[in-house]
């Protein structure tokens, strides 16, 4: 997947703060904010959030290296949204083995201890040992009950993201079965409104906007915005790519600490 867009204007800014223009022009932006980085801030994200809660369209290409994702406050968990779904029928049937695990433990528990004494008697008959085994071997299986019903889980998890999101693997990511070819993502491409572009080295980061020395180009023409919002579409859309879903990131993000 490749395009050349050829003789483009536009304003070119070398060094530190290349992004602060950006980060302004997406403050400003009204109806539609597109975002392609493979390494994005939390700070930064919350300018999508921001204006995504004021009806900005927002759409996201990056990868799965977000800054803070390691830590308990993930952006993440702000993008990636849980849906917790309940089977009320395994519900019950996990209540229902769990409480008659416990009044056969009790019940039948309390009969073997009662029956205990008999068995030291000196009158001990067949009748005595058989009684004392079943109470305890019920016991026994109300114990198993329990802790059976104690490892059903009765519910399950989806995920969904609260704007498209196209999330790549990181560069050291293996390649994913069943997708055809791997795609490490390295371009930075920033689309406020459709009508304002930037394109250069800059990260969605507070690194690269703020303070790394980077290049970036700001473009306004329409022809050349519209070619670099259709390859932006391709990359978010297209399957052919190894990436990572939004139920995988979900249950990564999530799941694993539970």
């Amino acid at each position: 997947m490749s395009k050349t867009i050829n003789n483009v204007t536009g304003d070119i800014y070398i060094g530190e703060g290349s992004g602060k223009m950006i980060l302004d022009d997406m403050l400003k932006a009204k109806r539609s904010i597109r975002v392609m980085s493979p390494y994005l801030s939390a700070k930064l994200v919350d300018i999508l959030l921001e204006r995504f809660r004021f009806g900005v369209h927002i759409e996201l290409v990056t990868s799965n290296e977000v800054e803070d994702h390691a830590h308990a406050d993930k952006n993440s968990y702000r993008i990636i949204q849980q849906h917790k779904h309940v089977d009320k029928e395994l519900k019950s049937r996990k209540e229902f083995l769990y409480v008659s695990g416990i009044v056969l433990m009790l019940v039948f528990g309390f009969l073997a201890v009662a029956n205990l004494s008999d068995l030291f008697a000196e009158s001990v008959n067949v009748s005595d040992v058989v009684a004392f085994t079943l109470f305890t071997g019920i016991a026994f299986i109300g114990q198993w009950m329990r802790n059976y019903a104690k490892g059903i889980r009765f519910w399950h998890y989806s995920y969904s993201s609260l704007f498209p999101i196209k999330i790549f693997g990181s560069y050291f990511t293996r390649k994913k079965p069943g997708r055809s070819r791997d795609f490490n993502l390295h371009s930075k491409l920033y689309i406020i409104d459709d009508c304002i572009a930037y394109l250069g080295s800059v990260n969605f980061t507070r690194s690269g906007c703020l303070f790394n020395h980077e290049t970036r180009i700001r473009i306004t023409d329409p022809e050349a915005i519209r070619q670099l919002k259709q390859e932006f579409s391709e990359l978010l859309w297209n399957e052919e790519y190894s990436h990572t879903s939004v139920e995988e990131w979900g249950r990564e993000v999530y799941e694993r600490t539970e």
